[in-house]
């Protein structure tokens, strides 16, 4: 008996790695969640100091962030200077925002900023591509901040990916 256990559990095992390999729905906030994003196979992520954090890869050329905003949906301008001022500092006014772009559906409102900046390493001058996304709710203020930075090599890489966490972005059941 013993002998044919293992051969099963092993087959049971090997059956079961193609479901956790698989895209993984995780819900903001871990506890009482209003939204739900679907995060890539493969990717690393984790709740952090009251965000989703998620990484495309342990060099981290695509990097995810899912957090509250200070601002409240009533100060609209309030929150684009929250999510751009951080920008400007860290990039040292290297940079480039969008104008806003409005999206959404009937219970969640989606205002998404693409902006661009220059970064000097040691090997060489490289762009970074920020999609910063508010998204907001019909029955509350909060707006929530949905940010994805990548690389230039992070973007070609990872573009796919990052097409689908963003179509993926729905309110919590």
């Amino acid at each position: 008996m013993k002998k044919l256990t293992r051969p099963l559990l092993a087959l049971l095992l090997l059956s079961t790695l193609p479901a956790l390999a698989a895209d993984q729905e995780m819900s903001y906030p871990e506890e009482g969640p209003i939204v739900t994003v679907v995060i890539p196979d493969g990717w690393i992520h984790g709740y952090d100091d009251g965000a989703l954090n998620a990484a495309s890869s342990g060099d981290l050329e695509t990097l995810l962030t899912l957090k509250p905003l200070l601002a409240k949906k009533s100060e609209g301008s309030a929150a684009l200077e929250e999510i751009k001022a951080p920008l400007d500092e860290a990039y040292e006014g290297n940079i480039t925002h969008s104008e806003v772009q409005e999206g959404g559906a009937e219970n969640l409102g989606l205002y998404v900023v693409n902006s661009k900046a220059k970064m000097t390493a040691n090997d060489g001058e490289t762009n970074i591509f920020i999609n910063s996304v508010m998204i907001t709710f019909p029955d509350t203020d909060q707006i929530l901040l949905l940010q994805v930075i990548s690389t230039e090599a992070g973007s070609e890489k990872n573009g796919e990916a990052i097409d689908q966490i963003l179509k993926s972005i729905k309110k919590a059941a």
